[in-house]
C-alpha cells in the first residue's frame, strides 16, 4: 500500500518557509519578504508536488482563492496582489493540513455537486463526482412528473437529496440520517441552496424503522465498503472520512438488502429506487433483488464500471 508522509506535533517546523521568485537571490530570510499571489502559486505547487499531493497547483490555488474570498478568475488577474501575513498564516496552517493527507475539501469545508457548492464537515462523506450519475438518473426520470415524493437514504451533506430537488422544482424530499450532526449539516446545505422549502431532514436509522409513507423515488448511497476492504483504502478516505459512512462493518450489502425486503412498504406500485453501488458488487445487487421478485437495471459510469442499480416494481418504466 502507498505510504504517505506524516506530519508530528512538529510539523510547523519541518514545513519549509515560503521563497518569493522575486526575492530568492536576496540574503534576508525568506519569512520577511512580500508574497505575491503568484509567488505562492509557484512555490504551493512544487511543494505539493514533492509530497505527493494529487493536483498539486489546483490545490494550492483553491487555498488562495478561499483565503482571499476570491474566484480562479481573479486569482489570474490579480497574481501580483501582496499576501498580509495574517493570510499567510492562514494559508500555512492549510498547507499542513493538505500535507498530513487530510481532504482538500474538508479544509475548505466544501465541495461542489452537480451545479450546488455544499457546505462539507468530517461529520460527512465527501460528495463524489461519480454519485452525479445517481443525481442525472433521478432527474431524468422525475422530469415532466408532478407531485414527486421522494426518500434520500442516509442523506449526509444532503447533496442527492439537495441536487435532484433543485433540478425537480415539483419535488418534496424526506432526507434521512443516523448521525444528528450529517442531519444538522444538511439542513444548512437545504438552506443554503433555497430548497429548504422542500427538503425535510430528519434523523432516522432506516435499519431499525421505516417513514409512514410511500415514495415515487427512493435515492441511496450506503456504506458499501465490505469491513475487510477497509484497511486497503487509501488513508485520505479511510483516516478521515466518517467510518459510518464508509462501511456497514459487514458485507457492504446490509442496507441494500434491507430496502429490497421493505420495498413494498416504503416504495410506491409505480415507484423506483436509485442505488449507488459498489466496485464487484453487481451481481450480488442483481441476485438480492431478483429474490425479492423486483427488477434491475444496472447502469456503468464513465468508466465502464458497475455504478447503479435502478430497483423498481416489474413492469414499471425505471429510465
Amino acid at each position: 500500500m502507498r505510504r504517505w508522509p506524516e506530519f508530528g506535533h512538529n510539523a510547523r517546523r519541518r514545513l519549509p518557509p515560503f521563497r518569493s521568485r522575486n526575492t530568492m537571490r536576496r540574503t534576508q530570510p525568506a519569512i520577511d519578504r512580500v508574497w505575491t499571489v503568484l509567488d505562492v502559486i509557484d512555490w504551493g505547487k512544487e511543494y505539493f508536488a514533492r509530497k505527493d499531493v494529487d493536483s498539486p497547483r489546483l490545490t494550492i490555488e483553491l487555498m488562495i482563492c478561499h483565503v482571499l474570498g476570491i474566484g480562479r478568475i481573479k486569482l489570474y488577474t490579480d497574481h501580483e496582489r501582496p499576501l498580509s501575513p495574517a493570510e499567510l498564516a492562514q494559508l500555512r496552517a492549510m498547507i499542513e493540513r493538505r500535507v498530513r493527507q487530510e481532504p482538500l475539501q474538508y479544509i475548505l469545508g466544501e465541495a461542489p455537486f452537480y451545479g450546488c457548492m455544499l457546505e462539507v464537515t468530517a461529520d460527512v462523506l465527501i460528495p463524489r463526482p461519480e454519485t452525479e450519475l445517481l443525481v442525472e438518473r433521478i432527474v431524468r426520470h422525475g422530469k415532466g412528473r408532478n407531485g414527486l415524493r421522494c426518500l434520500d437514504i442516509g442523506t449526509g451533506s444532503g447533496c442527492i437529496a439537495i441536487a435532484s430537488a433543485v433540478h425537480l422544482p415539483q419535488s418534496t424530499w424526506l432526507a434521512l440520517d443516523v448521525s444528528q450532526a450529517a442531519a444538522e449539516l444538511a439542513r444548512r446545505n437545504a438552506e443554503r441552496s433555497g430548497v429548504a422549502d422542500r427538503v425535510n431532514v430528519v434523523v432516522m436509522d432506516i435499519l431499525r424503522e421505516l417513514p409512514s409513507e410511500k415514495f415515487d423515488v427512493l435515492a441511496m448511497n450506503p456504506p458499501y465498503i465490505p469491513s475487510a476492504d477497509v484497511p486497503e483504502l487509501e488513508p485520505v478516505v479511510r483516516d478521515y472520512e466518517p467510518h459510518i459512512a464508509l462501511t456497514d462493518d459487514s458485507d457492504g450489502l446490509t442496507f441494500y438488502r434491507r430496502l429490497a425486503s421493505v420495498a413494498p412498504d416504503i416504495m410506491a406500485e409505480s415507484g423506483v429506487m436509485f442505488w449507488e453501488i459498489g466496485f464487484g458488487q453487481k451481481e450480488s445487487i442483481i441476485d438480492i433483488v431478483m429474490a425479492n421478485r423486483l427488477a434491475v437495471e444496472i447502469v456503468d459510469d464513465l468508466s465502464g464500471i458497475p455504478r447503479l442499480a435502478i430497483v423498481g416494481n416489474s413492469g414499471v418504466t425505471m429510465s
